[in-house]
């Protein structure tokens, strides 16, 4: 006590000693709380016979004293219980003192100010007047008249040939930065309000996108001269992909196959296209019925050997292809969707699309043979191929948000007028209405920060494509796979629940909410399902936390995350991803371990299977992790970004209800 108390102690304890107290444990303990005023007031009840308790002792102390050990003891005895339960729950230490907050949210800008950092970066005002002048170009061409989504096929393809002879968009707004941006721009006109088609917006990304995008991307020049003078007479395209056996796994299961078949001259050949089996029929194929020309990806076999998927170009009317429509759908019968085969269509040899690889014929050992070339030093590999899939879905997430921003602004127009009662004297807004307000204001945070992080991902990606690359940095096509998953999920949530809050409104056919609105289901397994993406977004988190060394450090960033109370701060999704991806680590190790296959891989696919939700929880928040770190790391902190980590862990736990 004497060296913790100083002199002061050792004074007093001398004049303890001195008048003959005796001194327990506890008495030298208040003394050195307490001070001189508790060593006297000992000192006189000793002296006056008084046995002393601990309860006697407690009188003894100051209030602060006091006051400082019962906050010690709840402190100590909170974090024992709340660390066990949160241990026992894989969740977090929820500290009292974490729920309160200063406020400091509410002072900050939103995101899309007018001097905001966003606004400036992105170039706001000038995308505001690419999207008027293509908005006015597409007046102009489609003229006026109401939109009908069920019209015949056959009318409804000569929409998008009058778009494509009148210059709505050139081929160069698909092969340089400043062009894509115009492309981007021209389906967010498309998905507007006032000249919405759905539709034909499905036509428009098919078309140029991917027919047209992949033929300049991965075509030789004399290729290039042919689309050219193709696109120019109107000639329509499609894109042959998704198979039936392969189902939501589209690209991953790729059967119709491209066999080089020599001719009876010599040195001469040409690939014989085939659909060997049933599962390998191609379906879903947009404008597969309207289209002139297509481009197919198959299996490329030259000589007995596979060299997987490549990209033919496809004379449409060429004998032996079967085109079959799939059959009326709930809405959108305008766009024709088609069932495609081949049964051993003879494609000619400069079909194949051959920027970067090629089949020659060489004559060598008395014997012609084909061999397959390559420019670099690998084969194009099937994110190269299907590059265009990766600005489809940026496309199909950008149209998903501008329709939810068009469907919203139409309820904030109909609540600010309708006046409803609150008391029997006074009427509001139904915008006014508290539980009204914070959900349009939820609602247009989700917007803002969707809306910057895929303008941002859409310059990004027109970069790489005016570098001519070809190859998308893995980084920013998982950026596009989470935009993928969370903007058409965004759209779809928050549409029903401003249908729910607006009452009978929601049934008018005036209002924003008919069955247009089943574009955004279309958004949702367009250019590769939302489940499958999840699926690659957690595998790649698991081969980067497979070894030792990355697990150990995933479980110490969750360590200092849950004694930091991490879900009150806006690191709360990191900490929810990373406590999650630990957690199915464990699960998916465990499962491996009690039940053994008969091979590893299909032991790790039973244990992928066994953890079931937990791969799609870890996908979510990861999803949702990459688009507020990255909004708030270009742009900075703003009120948007602040709304939008704050209710996307309740978000996360509906996941498993989309």
């Amino acid at each position: 006590m004497c060296f913790l108390g100083g002199s002061w102690a050792a004074e007093h304890l001398v004049k303890m000693d001195a008048g003959g107290v005796e001194l327990s444990f506890m008495d030298l303990l208040m003394c050195f709380l307490g001070g001189s005023w508790a060593a006297e007031h000992l000192v006189k009840m000793d002296a006056g016979g008084v046995e002393l308790s601990f309860m006697d002792l407690l009188y003894v102390l100051p209030g602060w004293v006091l006051g400082s050990f019962l906050f010690s003891w709840f402190v100590t005895a909170f974090a024992i219980v709340a660390s066990t339960v949160a241990l026992l729950r894989w969740d977090t230490i929820h500290w009292p003192w974490s729920h309160f907050r200063c406020g400091c949210h509410t002072r900050l800008q939103p995101l899309w100010e007018p001097n905001s950092k966003a606004a400036s970066s992105l170039r706001l005002h000038e995308l505001r007047a690419r999207e008027e002048a293509l908005q006015l170009k597409f007046e102009k061409l489609m003229g006026e008249g109401e939109v009908d989504e069920n019209e015949p096929w056959e009318q409804h393809a000569e929409r998008l040939r009058r778009l494509t002879q009148g210059g709505f968009l050139e081929l160069d707004s698909i092969t340089c930065s400043d062009g894509m941006l115009d492309f981007f721009a021209g389906h967010r006109v498309m998905a507007r309000q006032r000249t919405l088609h759905c539709s034909l917006g499905i036509r428009l990304t098919v078309h140029y996108n991917l027919f047209c995008g992949t033929l300049l991307a991965l075509g030789s020049e004399e290729q290039g001269r042919w689309l050219r003078g193709a696109h120019k007479r109107g000639v329509l395209g499609c894109f042959m992909l998704t198979e039936v056996g392969a189902g939501v796994l589209s690209g991953l299961v790729v059967e119709t196959t491209a066999t080089w078949t020599w001719a009876g001259e010599e040195g001469k050949g040409y690939f014989d296209l085939h659909t060997p089996t049933p599962a390998a029929v191609k379906t879903w194929i947009s404008q597969g019925l309207a289209a002139d020309w297509g481009v197919v990806i198959a299996q490329l076999i030259v000589e007995g050997t596979n060299h997987g998927a490549h990209v033919f170009l496809l004379d449409m009317t060429s004998h032996g292809i079967s085109r079959e429509s799939m059959g009326a759908k709930t809405t959108f019968n305008a766009l024709d969707n088609a069932h495609i085969s081949f049964d051993h269509v003879k494609v000619p040899q400069d079909a194949l699309l051959s920027k970067l690889c090629m089949v020659q014929p060489h004559f060598e050992d008395d014997a012609w043979r084909a061999e397959y070339t390559f420019s670099g030093s690998r084969p194009p590999s099937f994110l190269v191929i299907a590059q265009r899939l990766l600005s489809g879905r940026l496309c199909i997430s950008d149209s998903a948000i501008a329709y939810l921003e068009g469907v919203l602004e139409a309820t904030q127009r109909y609540t600010e007028e309708r006046m409803v009662w609150v008391d029997k004297e006074r009427k509001m807004p139904l915008a006014s209405l508290p539980y009204m307000e914070k959900m349009l204001g939820t609602v247009r945070a989700c917007v803002n920060v969707h809306k910057a992080f895929l303008l941002l991902l859409q310059q990004q990606f027109a970069d790489v494509i005016e570098s001519g690359s070809g190859e998308v940095p893995r980084a920013l096509a998982t950026s596009i796979a989470a935009a993928k998953v969370e903007a058409p999920e965004c759209a779809i949530k928050s549409i029903g629940l401003l249908r729910r809050d607006v009452g009978a409104f929601g049934l008018m056919e005036s209002s924003p909410f008919g069955s247009a609105n089943d574009v955004l289901l279309c958004c949702r397994f367009a250019e590769g399902d939302s489940r499958v993406l999840q699926q690659m977004l957690v595998r790649d988190l698991i081969r980067e936390h497979s070894r030792l060394g990355p697990a150990l450090g995933l479980g110490w960033r969750v360590m200092k995350a849950w004694l930091a109370g991490a879900i009150h701060t806006s690191e709360k999704l990191s900490y929810l991803r990373d406590q999650q991806l630990l957690k199915l680590l464990w699960t998916l190790r465990r499962y491996a371990k009690q039940h053994p296959g008969k091979s590893k891989m299909q032991t790790e696919t039973d244990a992928w299977l066994h953890a079931g939700d937990l791969v799609y929880d870890v996908a979510k928040i990861h999803a949702q992790q990459i688009i507020h770190s990255t909004v708030e790391r270009h742009f900075g902190r703003s009120r948007d970004t602040e709304l939008f980590w704050n209710m996307s862990a309740t978000d996360c736990k509906l996941c498993h209800a989309y």
